[in-house]
């Protein structure tokens, strides 16, 4: 029998430290966290204890032990054990619990679920549903946004079916950005969130999306490519120069490009240009990809005209800067 005393060990644990250290990433909200995968779980400290709230559960409510027993495949001794250390049983030597790798299995799971027939109907129903929201009254000051700030065409905002779902309870309003592979298969619903609250960041995911690949747009052997990190960017681009050059988008700095994602930018595309945005994080993905890609050069967005493409666009011809790099890289080569 494990002690009372340890089980409360337990339940007073910082939670959301311990996840950090399991690899479960975290967002901090306000004085809480929600997942990075699932924004609609929340972790909050309540009288000394840190408990959840999934909200697209139910609202399901629990404290660390329920959390790891429940989503990460632990039986009741190894979710304490993992919250309060080694367990040391009553009338009995004191033991390790082996925890299970059940929870990265069951991650791995999860990021799976954008393969499943279930995820690809129930996210083209939220994308449709987002595109009558942001044609509706309703949306006219997202469209205005998209047009004016973003510099989309209406039938470009309709090509790539975005869309917008207002704020609903504890839902914050926000724009479904879909991404698609190169076989148009669906592969995540990036969100724009309309107002982030303090702390909050601006970018989430739906839940079960595949975040480890970027989107590729007009993507073809011995095309000039085009590196950027918004999605929002890449559609720009595409729009304005995609007779030019093929874009992909990799939603964010922390993606990385796998061994075969190389190899075929490597020997099947002439000409890279790396447009990150120009903000620290922007500039050392470029130095990270500028080392794996021979054929890449640096073309960030010029920075007196802003950090990236969604905001030079007002201030520079985005189909001149395009030809301009692919010139520049072009006299390097020779």
């Amino acid at each position: 029998m494990i002690p009372k005393q340890q089980i409360e060990t337990a339940k007073r644990a910082n939670l959301p430290r311990v996840l950090k250290g399991m690899g479960i990433e975290l967002v901090s909200n306000g004085k809480g966290y929600h997942l990075r995968e699932h924004d609609s779980l929340k972790l909050f400290h309540q009288d000394g204890i840190w408990l959840y709230k999934w909200w697209s559960q139910g609202g399901e409510v629990g404290d660390g032990i329920q959390y790891l027993q429940r989503h990460c495949g632990m039986s009741f001794p190894e979710a304490v054990a993992t919250l309060s250390g080694p367990i040391t049983l009553q009338n009995s030597t004191p033991r390790h619990v082996g925890q299970q790798d059940s929870h990265c299995l069951e991650s791995k799971k999860k990021l799976e679920q954008w393969k499943t027939k279930r995820w690809q109907t129930d996210s083209e129903k939220l994308i449709r549903v987002a595109q009558s929201y942001l044609l509706a009254p309703n949306g006219k000051g997202r469209v205005s946004y998209l047009l004016h700030k973003r510099g989309l065409h209406l039938d470009t905002i309709r090509q790539h079916q975005l869309g917008w779902l207002p704020a609903k309870g504890h839902m914050p309003s926000k724009l479904p950005i879909p991404c698609y592979d190169s076989q148009g298969s669906l592969i995540r619903i990036r969100f724009r969130i309309d107002n982030p609250a303090p702390g909050q960041e601006r970018y989430r995911i739906s839940k079960g999306s595949n975040p480890d690949s970027p989107y590729p747009l007009g993507v073809f052997p011995h095309k000039p490519v085009m590196v950027l990190e918004s999605e929002l960017d890449a559609i720009l681009i595409a729009q304005e120069a995609g007779d030019h050059v093929g874009v992909l988008a990799m939603g964010t700095t922390g993606m990385k490009l796998n061994t075969a994602m190389i190899r075929y930018l490597t020997y099947k595309i002439p000409i890279i240009l790396i447009s990150l945005d120009n903000d620290q994080s922007g500039r050392e993905k470029t130095t990270s990809l500028m080392n794996q890609l021979p054929n890449a050069i640096d073309w960030p967005a010029p920075e007196k005209n802003g950090k990236d493409p969604g905001e030079a666009w007002k201030r520079i011809d985005l189909r001149a800067w395009v030809d301009a790099g692919l010139r520049n890289c072009t006299t390097l080569n020779t």
